[in-house]
Formats: C-alpha cells, structure tokens, sequence
C-alpha cells in the first residue's frame, strides 16, 4: 500500500471531482447540506459485486468478502458507464501518471473478462455520516472464475513473479475535507493476525487529492464520515488497475525500480510490525 500526497495536482483533483459529480446548475443543493445529488447518486449503490447471473468468484465450499454489502451513495448505473466509458481529459490524465509511475510495467484497467461485466474498471463512492460498510477485499487472482483469463494465467497469489499483478488506485476529491474533524478514512486490516484491533488495523486519513495505490487482495474498508461531517459526503475515485510484467519470469514485487526517492517510506503494522 503506497500513500501519495504530491501524485495529483490540485487542478487534476478538482477536475476529476468535476466528472464524478457531473458539474451542473444543481450541484449547489447537494452535498454539504443535503448529501450527494440523487439524480446522480444512489443509496446502496456502492456494492461492487458480482452480478449473480456471472460465474462464481470461488467454489461454494469458500469465501470471499464482497465489497461493502448494504453500503452508502453509489454511482447509478448511468454514471458508472459515463466515467468509465466516455473521454475524459482528467482521466486520461490520471492514467498517464499512472503508466509513468510503473514504466517497468504495461498498466491496463481491469478488464471486463476477469469478473464479468457487473465489476467496473472504474468506480466511485460517497459516504456519508450513518453508513455502515464490512472489510473487503477488490480482487485475488488466486480466485478468479474460470475464463479466457485463467485458460492463460492460471488462478496465482498475487505479486507471483511473471504474472499480472492486481492493484488499485483511490483519489480522495474534495475541495475541502477535514480528517481529524470528520473523519472518514480508509482503514486497512491486517488479515494473518486473525483479529481486528488497534494493532493490526492502519488509517489513511484523507486528505485533498491524496492518492493511494494498493494490492487488491489487502483487506479495507470505508470509515463512515463523523456527524461533525453533517450531510457532507467523502468523495473518492478509484481504479482497478492490472500490472502486466513486460518480461517472462519479471519480479512483480518490487514496483519502485530503483526510483526509491519517488516513493513513500515503508511502514509496517499487525504481522508485519511485529516481525520487524
């Protein structure tokens, strides 16, 4: 998990806020006073899950978490396919910094044969005080259904040397976010330790345009807004992103080639720490 405050510029944050919110005349009875807009947004929208018409993610014997079952505002299916399918300059943008970032790498989205089609590459979210959301992961290539996909990779631990690495990238949008008042951060947990507690859980406070990049097979979730936040909702963008080796065999573990100084210093928490 990498934490970047100087990835994004306050001028690509604020575009990027532009195209998940749809900037319009309405965009001024929303938000802070009265949550998101709901010709955009939908409670128990943020689901993110399979559709159950799709094959299933594992056999019936295992589990996986799903992403935030009865979760807050979502995009409506119409969003989803705006910011996913249709031009946009910022994310465009924001995808080129991306391939920069990983030149050892070729970064493509998640494409739509890994998950099926209910899985977009892209998704957004809008908690907001009173939601309530379960750890999750956003996906493991050890467990992906049978496709085209696994007849080439095989189902495999992710970070396998030689083999598509599974990542995800969150931008938090707004303009103006408060975190020790409101709250609301991305809460990371320490799985090998079986347990939730203060040790083996991380916070990511947002912050304007702090971007974080992240295995998806790391268990997280979303922290609901405080009530000091009011109606305001916490806005995030984020990828589903796939790291393709550019070499048969490449080490997949190692993301910063040697650019060290680029990149943020390592902290370790739960298991880790404690092998330290």
């Amino acid at each position: 998990m990498l934490v970047f405050d100087n990835l994004v510029s306050q001028d690509l944050r604020k575009r990027l806020l532009d195209v998940v919110i749809a900037e319009d005349s309405e965009s001024d009875h929303y938000d802070a006073r009265n949550g998101p807009n709901p010709v955009r947004w939908v409670r128990g929208g943020l689901l993110d899950v399979p559709d159950p018409n799709d094959p299933p993610l594992v056999d019936e014997n295992e589990t996986i978490a799903r992403s935030n079952i009865g979760g807050g505002w979502g995009l409506t299916d119409e969003g989803l396919e705006e910011i996913c399918f249709e031009h946009h300059d910022a994310v465009q943008e924001m995808e080129s910094i991306l391939s920069n970032l990983f030149p050892d790498f070729v970064v493509s989205r998640l494409p739509e044969i890994i998950l099926g089609c209910s899985i977009t590459p892209m998704t957004a979210n809008a908690p907001t005080a009173g939601d309530v959301f379960g750890y999750h992961i956003d996906a493991d290539p050890n467990i992906t259904p049978s496709s085209p996909w696994t007849d080439v990779y095989g189902r495999y631990p992710n970070r396998a040397a030689g083999k598509p690495r599974f990542m995800s990238c969150l931008i938090y949008l707004n303009d103006e976010w408060d975190g020790d008042k409101w709250g609301a951060p991305t809460r990371f947990v320490d799985v090998p330790t079986d347990e939730v507690n203060d040790l083996n859980v991380y916070d990511v406070k947002p912050c304007p345009g702090r971007c974080i990049i992240m295995d998806q097979d790391v268990g997280h979730t979303v922290v609901a807004p405080s009530a000091a936040a009011g109606k305001r909702p916490r806005y995030s963008l984020v990828w589903k992103l796939i790291l393709h080796p550019k070499t048969v065999g490449q080490d997949m573990k190692h993301l910063a080639g040697g650019r060290t100084s680029l990149w943020p210093e390592t902290e370790y928490f739960g298991s880790a720490a404690q092998n330290q």
